[in-house]
């Protein structure tokens, strides 16, 4: 048993095959409900040409695509001001004062409680009448911030949290005061472990975009929306174009976390095997052959000894 099957004990051979089976009998099911719903929608005449023909003119293309440009734009802004805030936030949290500790706890549990849709609606009720007229993106951005920055400020503190105290004592130990210790070693070693959960983030922030729709923010779904009011006849249509533009976004950022994470799992056994070699710790290849490690190493003793 290694690091990597203490908490989870491989498969045996009856446990595979049942697992095959199940996987084979899930795969059956999900195809007889597609069937079922693709008939469905046959009979309906969902499939009809006249339906999809609208989505065939250049300028209907066009007109989603700048919906999905203006998509990224908000995802993009709100992702760099929100976690631009989150870091200081998470630092906050683990603070030694006592007051900036509860003020982070408190904006961070205020805008993680608040849905996001009544935070949006919230800002754009409350800013104009403070005298701020902005654009639709500047309402949205403000409340993803308020709202992504608070959550993604617990994703740092517990990338922080899961290193333990070992690396900041070590940069005490050399003379580093502790916020130089935190900003110098700690937090660059706990966001290279978090990116996953980072990308995760993203994910969520470009997902919560369609949420602008009610401003109304000229993205995504709201260009759809505004296609099924020129063609009602496309309503369905239109809505599975915009799903499958969502989609393809969500598929290459779940691609980046997979790809991070297994580079993460790489560099980790590489450097498990590069500690075990340096200390002697040959793994559990050797640990089968009794005495095999204690000969090897008064093998080493005894050549060491006439060299000397």
């Amino acid at each position: 048993m290694n690091a990597d099957n203490l908490l989870y004990e491989p498969p045996g051979p009856i446990a595979r095959r049942r697992n095959r089976i199940i996987s084979v009998i899930g795969v059956v099911l999900l195809f007889c409900f597609i069937c079922a719903i693709g008939h469905r929608l046959e009979a309906s005449g969902q499939f009809d040409a006249h339906r999809w023909k609208i989505f065939l003119h250049p300028g209907t293309l066009k007109f989603l695509f700048d919906g999905l440009m203006a998509t990224l734009l908000a995802a993009l802004i709100s992702t760099v001001l929100a976690f631009s805030l989150a870091v200081p936030l998470a630092l906050a949290r683990l603070s030694n004062r006592l007051w900036v500790r509860t003020l982070a706890a408190g904006y961070i549990g205020c805008f993680r409680a608040v849905p996001l849709l009544l935070l949006i609606l919230f800002t754009v009720i409350l800013l104009p009448s403070l005298g701020l007229h902005w654009s639709a993106l500047g309402y949205l951005i403000l409340g993803m911030v308020l709202h992504h920055s608070a959550m993604t400020a617990e994703v740092v503190r517990a990338g922080i949290l899961s290193l333990g105290r070992g690396q900041k004592e070590a940069a005490l130990s050399i003379g580093m005061r502790d916020h130089q210790a935190m900003i110098w070693v700690v937090l660059p070693q706990a966001l290279k472990l978090m990116l996953p959960a980072l990308v995760s983030s993203v994910l969520a922030i470009v997902q919560d975009t369609s949420l602008g729709y009610i401003i109304p923010y000229e993205e995504l779904l709201r260009r759809s929306q505004q296609i099924s009011s020129f063609a009602p006849q496309s309503l369905l249509q239109s809505a599975f174009i915009v799903t499958v533009m969502y989609g393809f976004v969500s598929a290459l950022l779940l691609a980046l976390r997979r790809w991070i994470e297994r580079r993460q799992s790489y560099e980790s056994r590489g450097q498990r095997t590069k500690t075990a070699i340096t200390e002697g710790n040959f793994g559990e290849p050797f640990e089968a052959a009794p005495g095999m490690q204690s000969g090897l190493r008064s093998a080493t003793d005894r050549l060491s000894g006439r060299d000397q």
